[in-house]
């Protein structure tokens, strides 16, 4: 199987001085894409389609001829292996949100900062390496697995004390949950439920011995806004309730 060098990027932006720019950014960054072809409007962006193969699309709203808006839902119904992120000043952020509703991908802010590029991007070659990766080359399968299990645990370390549903994240982000499991027990060696918890407990065993926080509270701050479960689930892990821990490490 062939590997692929980048992933193509076209631009549809009607400022040529803003989207040379922009080319030039995402150009000179090691993302793993390239700007290929760059052009005015929608008319032409969907007359290029026709013939290049392109795997992201980076539109502007606001364009002659046929606007970002049309474009994205043309793409979506013509291209949908294509993914789409809109670019929008603030003046036209209720123009992005109607793009998302388009099945847009996300949306960039101008003057678009170039942390916002590449957080873009990195998150678009997360779910492109999805899509490629068994097609396309078996070193890239293991790359792309890596990413989820990475960007998982990151999203699960900074939202633990949300209502995280497994499923529904995995669907969000574009993979089953059988999927996901699978990728967690060949990196981390448990499921990511399995994780999420051990990502709780760990807090929680901190809060207990650092704070004196009611134990209820204890149990909002780590995802578990019920008391008996988080008692029920703490015990299962660590062999005692939380106040006997608590006793125990604060003795």
């Amino acid at each position: 199987m062939t590997k692929l060098k980048h992933y193509n990027i076209l631009i549809a932006e009607d400022e040529a001085l803003l989207r040379q720019s922009l080319a030039n950014s995402i150009n000179s960054l090691d993302s793993g894409f390239k700007v290929i072809h760059q052009v005015s409007n929608g008319e032409e962006a969907l007359r290029y389609l026709k013939t290049n193969t392109i795997h992201l699309l980076i539109t502007d709203i606001r364009m002659p001829a046929m606007d970002g808006l049309a474009l994205a839902k043309c793409v979506h119904e013509q291209y949908p292996h294509i993914f789409t992120v809109v670019l929008t000043g603030y003046t036209d952020f209720d123009y992005a949100r109607e793009a998302l509703k388009q099945r847009v991908f996300d949306y960039l802010l101008k003057p678009v900062s170039a942390e916002d590029l590449e957080s873009t991007l990195s998150h678009v070659r997360l779910h492109l390496q999805k899509h490629y990766e068994l097609e396309e080359d078996p070193e890239l399968v293991g790359k792309a697995a890596e990413e989820i299990v990475e960007y998982t645990v990151l999203y699960m370390r900074e939202h633990y004390m949300d209502n995280i549903d497994i499923s529904s994240f995995a669907s969000a982000n574009g993979f089953t949950s059988a999927y996901l499991t699978k990728l967690f027990n060949r990196y981390k060696g448990d499921t990511p439920s399995k994780y999420l918890t051990d990502i709780r407990i760990h807090e929680a065993k901190r809060l207990l011995t650092d704070t004196m926080l009611p134990i209820r509270e204890v149990g909002e701050h780590v995802g578990y806004p019920d008391q008996f479960h988080f008692s029920k689930t703490f015990r299962k892990h660590i062999g005692m309730n939380p106040s006997a821990y608590r006793k125990e490490k604060q003795q």
